[in-house]
């Protein structure tokens, strides 16, 4: 009874935008399914799938709430559930309109554009069977349908916004994307349109609000939140040089471990799921750099290393970094007591995993006129 309590509580506070004019549902679950879409539409699968979850608690038969679950279900025809849960529905008891979207659901990709017209056609009042024909292939085609229902334009707002911010609505337009964004976030209380908001500041260099707006977007369900990956993107990017000068002091600490043969302050920078490959200054073949290479005993003594020219570039998402560096010094053969000019150049790929950065790969060569370690 609680449960049905906090339901009907629930509608109470719901948004009176109506997707579907008439479903199969009772009078609340309706309500509820209609935010359902209003989530899907936002791209906000896991909080439409809560909706229609709760709709089919007040009403097992709301044909509407089953067909959402459908929706945002994966189409993939070797995993996928999809396609069963929509041979599940028991189509004669849907609405008209619910019939339309089943069929929308069931036809090819393919077919799908056509359907769509068609059925736009036979429901020209019908704000989901309209949203149909809109692709992100042409974003004109969400500007037409705001225009036209401008009660539920809240997510094709924040299309139109990505439209200005490339160009596709014109030339580009960044005032006008953000206005846009903005009137998505007027219109609709969810994440999806703050993470929208970063995406855009991050595109024009401003990863400090790219930031501000991602935090936003996971403060609203922070438990694996879809949005935290952008969010560890952009605070990188803001502390870009803190990383940097943090990668070179594990490049300094790693190749020190190796210098003084201290496996244990070496493996500090290994991960138990990767393998470090490295290729010597020797120009022999690459191998993995692991414990054993510990035991090798190279016949020299360090007397000097020195890195120089160290710099830090980074993959697009922040996770993995190359440092490139020279690196000269000298050894001495412990055989010969002969002393012998170190100079090369070399670069090595840290990966940032859940356990810090850790080394993947590295590479040696001489320098230009420079000796390398012995083979």
């Amino acid at each position: 009874m609680k449960k049905i309590f906090l339901l009907l509580v629930l509608t109470s506070s719901i948004s009176n935008a109506q997707w579907v004019q008439k479903t199969s549902c009772k009078k609340d679950s309706e309500k509820i399914v209609n935010e359902a879409i209003e989530s899907m539409a936002n791209l906000e699968y896991l909080t439409a799938r809560g909706m229609a979850k709760s709709a089919l608690l007040l009403d097992p038969n709301c044909g509407c709430a089953q067909l959402v679950l459908a929706a945002i279900s994966s189409p993939n025809p070797n995993w996928g559930s999809q396609k069963s849960k929509l041979e599940a529905i028991d189509v004669s008891k849907l609405s008209a309109e619910e019939k339309t979207w089943h069929g929308y659901l069931m036809a090819s990709r393919a077919d799908r554009p056509a359907f769509a017209k068609s059925a736009a056609a036979k429901h020209p009042q019908s704000p989901l069977i309209n949203y149909f024909s809109t692709t992100p292939a042409d974003i004109k085609t969400y500007k037409t349908f705001a225009d036209n229902f401008p009660e539920q334009a809240a997510s094709s707002y924040n299309m139109v916004s990505y439209g200005y911010l490339r160009g596709e609505m014109g030339e580009p337009n960044q005032e006008m994307a953000m206005e846009y964004v903005k009137r998505a976030q007027q219109m609709y209380d969810g994440p999806n349109s703050y993470d929208s908001m970063a995406e855009h500041y991050a595109s024009l260099g401003d990863y400090e609000k790219a930031l501000e707006a991602e935090l936003k977007a996971i403060d609203y369900a922070q438990f694996a939140s879809p949005y935290a990956e952008f969010a560890g993107i952009y605070y990188a990017k803001v502390n870009q040089s803190d990383f940097s000068d943090q990668l070179i002091k594990n490049q300094k600490e790693l190749q020190d471990a190796i210098l003084k043969a201290d496996y244990e302050a070496y493996a500090k920078y290994e991960h138990p799921d990767m393998s470090h490959i490295t290729g010597d200054s020797n120009l022999t073949p690459f191998y993995q750099f692991d414990k054993t290479a510990f035991e090798d005993d190279q016949g020299i003594d360090w007397d000097s290393f020195e890195f120089e020219n160290m710099d830090v570039s980074y993959s697009p998402n922040m996770k993995t970094a190359v440092i490139t560096f020279n690196a000269t010094g000298s050894y001495i053969f412990k055989d010969t007591k002969k002393e012998v000019p170190y100079s090369t150049r070399g670069s090595s790929v840290w990966v940032n995993t859940n356990q810090g950065w850790k080394i993947m790969h590295s590479s040696w060569a001489p320098s230009q006129d420079g000796i390398g370690i012995p083979k």
